[in-house]
């Protein structure tokens, strides 16, 4: 069943899209909960491959060249992985994620009901909410509400002041 997305709902999700465009919003992830199969930015690959090509190049050479010298490739590409790939692929995951996030709100209402995602003030760091408990509309409306001004409304406003 499809949500019919009133006015109001279009404000809050434009609230949302400007604070995190202007640094106000602070997204932050539980990768526990947002980067498991069922969630909408999920990527089996990135979870796959860092541990899988280092075991398969261990075993080639294990084969080719010998037993310690493929556990030793092993040892260092799964170290070597678990380090240095794993936060440019957390970073690609938190990008991806805040990109869909703000691409719609059909998206933004999937991705929160799935959990996860974690909407934090940057002015107030104390006040932040939890998907899929929170609510975030209340939360932007209660932090951002300064935000929530349609801007085609105010300008033929305006337009219409100075006419008259």
């Amino acid at each position: 069943m499809v949500k019919k997305i009133n006015k109001a709902d279009k404000l809050v999700f434009k609230a949302l899209q400007r604070a995190v465009a202007d640094n106000r919003l602070h997204l932050c992830l539980i990768n526990s909960r947002i980067n498991v199969p069922g969630s909408p930015v999920y990527n089996p690959w990135e979870v796959l491959l860092p541990a899988l090509i280092p075991v398969l190049l261990g075993l080639i050479f294990i084969w080719a060249i010998g037993i310690l010298w493929g556990l030793a490739f092993m040892i260092a590409g799964i170290m070597l992985s678990s380090n240095l790939v794993k936060k440019k692929l957390e970073q690609r995951l938190f990008d991806r994620t805040k990109e869909f996030l703000v691409s719609s709100y059909e998206h933004c209402e999937e991705l929160w009901s799935h959990g996860g995602v974690v909407l934090l003030n940057a002015d107030d760091k104390k006040r932040s909410c939890v998907s899929p408990d929170g609510n975030w509309q209340e939360f932007i409306i209660l932090n951002f509400a300064d935000l929530m001004t349609d801007k085609s409304a105010t300008t033929s406003e305006k337009s219409h002041e100075k006419v008259a």
